[in-house]
């Protein structure tokens, strides 16, 4: 059976550091969930924010956008009662991509602008998306090799894939980096030559024991609901028998993933100190 990796407890040793930082501040500005006709998914999201804030003594608020994006944004970046944004996707009337393009690199907590992700890829970002640092943090808590290793990532979004390649390849870190996704051919031959395995193509149970490596690391990025359930993008019951580790779903990369978001919260804290 797999060791599972616990992401409630990586979560909690960021919590416990951000704590102490906090401590220390002036005055905690609020955080403002920027969205357009949220679905239920992301209004799930939001509440779960909401609540973790109220545990750390943070507001957070959801902000409506009105019909001109480009006011909504620039008072966002303007006002020093704000010290983060969330440009929450996806969107229904509002031009996501106008609002990403003119919130401010460092209240981008999601680390989805253009010059957050332009930093990512020259190897020095200041927020990443806080998904793709979240499996960072997991091979850095467990102490998962990946120098030289073959890792293997199926899913090829802004948000996880892309990113994280370019967090494996960075010097330092080595790793040997294969994007996949649902329409790369023979997939399976990919994914079963993986030390490191990280599913993260947005489908339930899509990856199958038969896709793992005997002993491989399986770092589980999906959130899939399926007959009232949360699920991941690999078949817990089969690959966990196969696997030599695994983040559960719930409870595993989601988890860290909030957590890396306040975490964001707190630097972007100092960078508007440190201004004055």
């Amino acid at each position: 059976m797999a060791r599972i990796l616990d992401g409630k407890e990586v979560a909690q040793r960021i919590y416990e550091n951000l704590k102490q930082s906090l401590a220390n501040a002036r005055s905690l500005p609020k955080i403002v969930l920027y969205c357009d006709q949220p679905d239920a998914a992301t209004r799930s999201y939001m509440k779960s924010i909401i609540s973790r804030g109220k545990k750390l003594c943070i507001e957070v608020e959801m902000l409506q956008a009105s019909n001109s994006v480009e006011n909504d944004v620039r008072s966002l970046n303007e006002s020093d009662d704000v010290a983060g944004v969330m440009i929450m996707h996806p969107f229904k009337d509002t031009d996501e991509m106008t609002a990403l393009s003119l919130l401010k690199h460092e209240k981008d907590l999601e680390g989805r602008t253009a010059s957050s992700l332009g930093a990512v890829v020259n190897g020095e970002w200041l927020f990443a998306p806080p998904t793709a640092e979240a499996v960072m943090e997991v091979i850095d808590y467990y102490e998962i090799p990946v120098a030289g290793k073959d890792v293997v990532i199926v899913g090829r979004s802004t948000t996880v894939g892309k990113p994280l390649a370019m967090m494996l390849l960075k010097k330092g870190i080595d790793a040997t980096v294969t994007v996949c996704h649902s329409r790369t051919g023979e997939l399976d031959k990919k994914t079963s030559r993986a030390d490191v395995l990280v599913c993260a193509v947005g489908r339930a149970n899509f990856v199958r024991s038969t896709m793992v490596k005997p002993g491989a690391n399986v770092i589980d990025v999906g959130i899939n609901f399926e007959q009232g359930k949360i699920v991941g993008d690999a078949r817990f019951d089969e690959v966990e028998k196969v696997a030599g580790s695994i983040t559960p779903v719930p409870g595993g990369i989601g988890s860290i993933t909030t957590a890396i978001l306040f975490r964001h919260y707190g630097t972007s804290l100092k960078l508007m100190e440190a201004r004055g």
